[in-house]
């Protein structure tokens, strides 16, 4: 009875142990970027590639696509129909990106995306065909459960009416969708490295230096591939390599279901071959104009990180923060509030902790020498040394350590925004 209950308690926590959805949450919205950005580029190619009379007429389809397992919207639409369902394809991935319109917008997206690959087939590459599988993957997944209009709102509506977040268990999925994503992703990378080593170029090491050199896709000068050629065998066997090596990942699962191997073992290797991953294809993408490939991966990427690399990410990227930033707020204005859960959305690492002054522990702990006239008037930061930034410059402070805000930063630091920002906050704030 007791192995009994052992295994089905394992059999549970490997399918349906609740973790968090923020990575297929981000990896939805990836792909709606990706897709819509891809898709906006094709605007003066749509007709040519896409239309009734274009490249690939209507009557030419039967002999140049494949006629089983195939379907198209575009093959029962004229001129304006390839143009309305052009639009409703953009509009569909900028709402999958943004989290608006929940499942059924996202089944519009890959469905009418599904439609213009299988039409235009001719100009896909392995980048269009991965986005497409992505897709699919989010249309059985509950991926809706973060990073949306709907759950921002949810969480907002909590936050006025009782002054606390929504549970964390409510933006939670079961594992399911991520083993289906992570075994996909093994697929692709082990095949790959098979089909790379039955090469003769690969096991060489020339295989690389060659791609350098292929004037349709590098980015790089003959000049420069020269210099680097000397590298080809190095990058060659470690892309080899680190893409097999994810086929043991099913050995050490199957170890960690076991009781053999710890998660944690299993989540630092599994770390390793990402970061081994991102390097990879990190240099494709600026060495090589191969499509969306590499942009596709990283959002897969995304979608395989869960609560502990989440915090193992968190803890590297804090290892210098000795204690966190106070922000002290006006927890009596509406206004103020929903501010803080904005700014409490954007911390990411977990740098900031938020205070109302209006409770008297608080003033007396972070702000005992501050009378609560200047506390009223604008937002205070209390930075680890102990010093305070006010206003506007706190706000300014702040963006360092909220990463979706990193690149707004050093704007703020343009001569005469400054004064251009606190009289802003001052505008806003006498008016809240």
């Amino acid at each position: 009875m007791t192995t009994s209950r052992s295994h089905s308690g394992r059999m549970y926590e490997f399918w349906f142990r609740p973790v968090s959805a923020a990575g297929f949450g981000m990896m939805r919205s990836a792909f709606g970027l990706i897709a819509f950005v891809t898709m906006l580029l094709e605007r003066e190619n749509i007709q040519r590639f896409y239309g009734p009379e274009g490249i690939l007429t209507r009557d030419m389809t039967g002999n140049v696509l494949r006629s089983m397992w195939r379907f198209s919207l575009l093959d029962y639409v004229g001129v304006y129909g390839t143009w309305l369902l052009y639009a409703i394809l953009l509009t569909s991935l900028f709402c999958v990106m943004i989290g608006l319109g929940r499942k059924w917008m996202l089944l519009i997206a890959v469905v009418v995306l599904y439609s213009f690959h299988e039409y235009g087939s001719i100009t896909l590459d392995g980048g269009d065909t991965f986005l497409r599988l992505i897709g699919f993957i989010l249309l059985v997944s509950p991926c809706y459960r973060t990073f949306t209009v709907a759950n921002l709102h949810r969480r907002l509506t909590l936050i006025r009416n009782t002054g606390k977040d929504q549970p964390a268990t409510e933006r939670c999925m079961p594992m399911w969708p991520y083993r289906l994503l992570l075994w996909q992703m093994i697929l692709i990378y082990v095949s790959s490295s098979i089909e790379k080593w039955s090469g003769s170029m690969w096991r060489d090491g020339s295989a690389v230096a060659a791609t350098l050199h292929l004037t349709d896709f590098t980015r790089l000068s003959p000049e420069i591939a020269d210099v680097l050629s000397f590298l080809s065998p190095i990058v060659g066997y470690f892309t080899i390599f680190s893409q097999l090596a994810w086929g043991m990942l099913l050995l050490l699962g199957l170890m960690s279901f076991c009781g053999v191997l710890t998660r944690e073992a299993l989540n630092v290797f599994k770390r390793a071959l990402l970061l081994c991953g991102a390097l990879l294809h990190g240099s494709i993408f600026v060495l090589m104009d191969i499509g969306t490939f590499s942009l596709t991966v990283f959002a897969a990427y995304l979608g395989l990180l869960l609560d502990d690399d989440f915090r193992a990410i968190r803890q590297r990227l804090n290892t210098r923060i000795r204690e966190p930033l106070i922000v002290l707020y006006d927890g009596r204005c509406g206004f103020c509030k929903k501010s803080v859960f904005a700014l409490s959305m954007l911390d990411w690492l977990h740098r900031i902790e938020f205070a109302s002054y209006h409770d008297p522990d608080n003033k007396k702990r972070y702000a005992p020498t501050i009378s609560l006239h200047a506390l009223n008037a604008e937002m205070h930061l209390r930075l680890q040394d102990g010093s305070y930034k006010k206003g506007f410059f706190a706000f300014r402070a702040l963006t360092w350590h909220l990463p979706a805000l990193w690149l707004l930063a050093p704007l703020l630091y343009i001569p005469g925004v400054s004064i251009i920002g606190a009289r802003a906050y001052t505008f806003i704030a006498d008016h809240r």
